[in-house]
């Protein structure tokens, strides 16, 4: 079974009742025996990152919820319907035997093999159905652990039960975190955004969980009915109300918005003022959220139900991690700021200790840093394909936070839950931490949140760090690198094609990087077609003797293991199936680590020059400096994109939709972003004033 098989069977469905049926095992994982049991009450809506999403209860035998699976939108919206949107929460789904929803799955396999004359459709049963929802979330980017818990399974082909399995509601929302299911339908299919901010009210009212929507100035827009419960204010004397006043005088950290400004979302534990007298603690995650077309943006907070028993323990992670968050300003280089969040953290309540990884290395797994822990003892861990060793690179590649139980090291703490989170910015994964939590300690999702939103603020830390050295440093380190491995797509496409590509341009995006290169020499045509076989490409400009391409390919490139490590591409050039690339690095880099880096990836890859270059300064340096502190990551790629892709040019050499397709975002989203980049280089250009006062910030994501 694939997608295009999947694809064929639900197209041959006649009924409502066929398409919910195929749709609910091929996208929802659930079996025949287990959608006899459905009832309209096993649906609920839930919270991610800001926006709704929604869940099954997947029912056992004797009523109770044997585990929690995904839905997605549309199928929620399918089922609504076929059951009617007033069905009381008791109503069967399905009112029949599990016998006959397998038969009628038999009758759509059986139209489908005839209807497109494939006889390798006619073995297709709702196991099968079940092992496609697996497979297909795996190559969506689910974790592995996420897609057993979601689809109740021990093992599913090589996904077997040694990988960390996490909560259900973990597992949910790493769905939801996750690439858009497969699309059922052949017409193309918008970019999905957030919910008008009516059905967004409307869907916050209906959930148990108390939330507030938050305007651009931070003033409180909507309060579900949840919140009027919990504190006993009324929502319409909330409206109009700053968030801030809402929480206890003095106990908003000063963090807060900033960290919702640069980073996306803030989680934590505070303290609500109630109606009468006294407060109400509760865990809380705030997440800045799009409009869905392209207008100002909001935060939604996420005020979640008290858990008695993990409180404590949450509100002690709450506090180390805002004590590490308080510190890393004032780090300026990579090494301070490692060893500043693994000493707060090991000297906090919470954890054993800590240490960061680099879940790639040329060689071992010996930590960047580590507190509470000796070197050599955290080093052992992951010596060789250890547990923790393959847990810290499936961290990096999915960018979610795992943990995984070991057996404790030779005079290491008793600490055999190890939980894991990548140190990532900008789309590139700088570390992963680990930390080392004391036996018998449950980590929930809400520590999750936290240690994830921690991840985040180290990378971005590290990054802000490493551009500060280079940026500041009176010379640069300029190093040259030469490849004739074929492993390159540049290398590769050269030597194929007989033509010198130039490499005009990166630009970050959420799975890596955009490659804005010219190829003089060769067909446009031809050239396109061989860089789509090692990724994404379009034709932005055809100018006669030569072409500019737009190019994604992640694992192809020989700038990326240099650029995950604080490199600044300065040019790359490939002819004649040989590369010459040239990057800045801070001056004490190490740079027989890097040179082994890019050997990890291309072989056949060599240092030929290594030089310290005096920095040029002045004016220009300083107004770059300025604009780029200005920014937003997502403002400066989309700049930056619209710059190399000749938005700008007339005619233009590529539409705002092209744009937003390659950078997977819609349409009135990347006007916004556009809108207010300009705005803040123009304000840098002519006015010189600094950022906007904190109630004025705008939350682009």
């Amino acid at each position: 079974m694939d997608r295009s098989r999947y694809r064929q069977l639900v197209a041959a469905t006649d009924t409502d009742r066929e398409r919910l049926v195929i749709r609910l095992a091929g996208e929802a994982g659930l079996t025949p025996t287990e959608m006899s049991r459905l009832t309209v009450g096993h649906v609920g809506t839930r919270l991610h990152d800001g926006g709704v999403s929604h869940a099954l209860r997947v029912p056992d035998g004797d009523g109770e919820t044997d585990r929690l699976a995904p839905l997605p939108a549309d199928l929620e919206s399918e089922l609504t319907a076929y059951v009617g949107p007033r069905a009381a929460d008791e109503t069967p789904v399905f009112e029949v035997g599990p016998r006959r929803l397998q038969m009628l799955v038999s009758t759509v396999v059986d139209r489908a093999a005839t209807g497109a004359e494939k006889s390798s459709l006619e073995q297709i049963s709702s196991a099968d159905l079940r092992r496609f929802f697996g497979r297909d979330a795996v190559e969506r980017g689910v974790p592995p652990g996420a897609v057993l818990s979601a689809g109740g399974w021990g093992r599913l082909d090589s996904i077997d039960a040694s990988v960390s399995a996490p909560d259900q509601e973990t597992a949910v929302s790493a769905f939801a975190s996750a690439r858009p299911p497969v699309m059922v339908d052949e017409s193309p299919q918008p970019t999905r955004t957030a919910p008008d901010p009516r059905a967004l009210r409307d869907a916050l009212d209906s959930v148990d969980t108390a939330v507030l929507v938050v305007g651009s100035s931070g003033r409180v827009r909507h309060a579900n009915r949840s919140f009027e419960r919990l504190t006993g204010r009324r929502a319409d004397e909330v409206v109009g109300d700053p968030f801030d006043g809402l929480v206890l005088e003095g106990e908003l950290p000063g963090e807060f918005w900033r960290v919702i400004a640069t980073e996306g979302a803030w989680s934590g534990v505070l303290p609500y003022a109630r109606a009468e007298e006294g407060a109400v603690e509760r865990w809380t995650r705030a997440a800045r959220v799009p409009d869905g077309a392209g207008g100002a943006e909001r935060v939604v907070v996420e005020i979640r139900a008290r858990d008695d028993e993990a409180t404590g323990r949450v509100r002690a992670a709450a506090a180390t991690t805002r004590a590490v968050g308080e510190q890393l300003a004032d780090r300026t280089t990579r090494d301070g700021v490692l060893r500043t969040a693994t000493e707060t953290l090991a000297r906090g309540e919470v954890y054993a200790c800590a240490w960061v990884v680099d879940p790639v290395p040329p060689k071992g797994l010996e930590p960047l840093a580590a507190a509470g822990i000796e070197a050599e003892v955290a080093e052992a861990y992951a010596d060789g394909e250890t547990d923790l060793a393959v847990a810290a690179r499936e961290v990096a590649e999915t960018e979610s936070v795992r943990t995984v139980r070991v057996e404790p090291a030779p005079s290491a703490p008793d600490a055999p839950t190890l939980l894991l989170a990548p140190l990532r910015h900008a789309g590139n994964v700088h570390g992963v931490l680990v930390l080392a939590a004391p036996r018998g300690a449950s980590v929930g999702e809400r520590e999750r949140d936290l240690i994830a939103d921690l991840g985040r603020r180290v990378g971005l830390a590290e990054s802000a760090a490493e551009w500060r050295h280079l940026l500041l440093s009176d010379s640069v380190l300029e190093l040259t690198f030469e490849s004739t491995d074929r492993g390159s797509l540049f290398v590769d496409a050269a030597a194929r094609l007989d033509c010198r590509i130039e490499l005009d341009g990166m630009v970050p995006v959420d799975d890596g990087l955009l490659y804005y290169v010219t190829v003089a020499g060769a067909e446009p045509e031809d050239a396109l077609a061989v860089a789509q076989e090692a990724g994404e490409a379009r034709l932005v400009a055809d100018r006669g003797e030569e072409a500019m391409l737009e190019v994604a390919a992640p694992d192809a490139s020989l700038a990326t293991p240099l650029v995950e490590r604080g490199g600044n591409v300065r040019s790359l050039v490939a002819e004649d199936g040989r590369a010459e690339l040239v990057c800045e690095f801070p001056p004490d880099a190490a740079v027989r680590d890097l040179l082994d880096a890019l050997r990890e990836s291309f072989p056949e890859s060599s240092l030929t020059a290594k030089r310290e270059v005096e920095r040029s300064g002045g004016a220009s340096s300083s107004f770059r400096e300025s604009v780029d502190d200005e920014l937003t990551d997502r403002q400066r790629s989309v700049l930056r994109a619209a710059y190399h892709a000749g938005y700008f040019e007339w005619p233009r050499g590529s539409t705002a939709e092209e744009l937003a397709d390659s950078m997977d975002i819609s349409s009135p989203t990347l006007h916004n972003h556009l809108r207010r980049a300009q705005q803040r280089l123009l304000t840098a250009l002519f006015d010189g004033q600094g950022r906007p006062p904190a109630g004025d910030i705008d939350w682009d994501t």
